[in-house]
């Protein structure tokens, strides 16, 4: 099945239309409703982040492979760090669940910094993982 590339938008604040795109961008690639709807969630977080924290421009990208969706939510400011990554809310929650959500719901999170912009990748695959983390 060879790599696909098929979305790359800016970031605005009509996050419905994002998610939107999204959805439609996992189901084509052969995702099942309900891991599209986890990444859609995570990517709608990431971008309101952009949105809120970064407060700079920002894009979303995806690709599919035979393995699964690959999504990458980039800010150019560039502020976010893996300790923002690693950090467990305090309970009760009341804000800040965010990462710690996308985290949970994909199968892979990693954040890098090309060019000093913040670049997360959110990873879904194909099919869930068994019990050992196999697909």
């Amino acid at each position: 099945m060879g790599e696909s590339f098929g979305l790359h938008v800016p970031i605005g604040t009509n996050l419905a239309h994002l998610r939107g795109l999204v959805s439609a961008f996992a189901l084509e690639a052969g995702l099942d409703r309900r891991r599209v709807e986890r990444l859609v969630l995570a990517v709608s977080e990431a971008a309101g982040n952009v949105l809120e924290h970064a407060q700079a421009p920002g894009t979303v990208s995806a690709r599919s492979d035979e393995d699964g969706v690959t999504v990458h939510v980039i800010d150019e400011r560039g502020t976010l760090t893996h300790a923002h990554l690693s950090r467990v809310p305090a309970w009760p929650p009341q804000r800040g669940m965010g990462l710690w959500m996308m985290q949970r719901v994909c199968d892979r999170v990693t954040l890098d910094h090309p060019d000093g912009r913040s670049r997360l990748e959110l990873f879904i695959r194909r099919a869930p993982a068994d019990q050992d983390g196999q697909p």
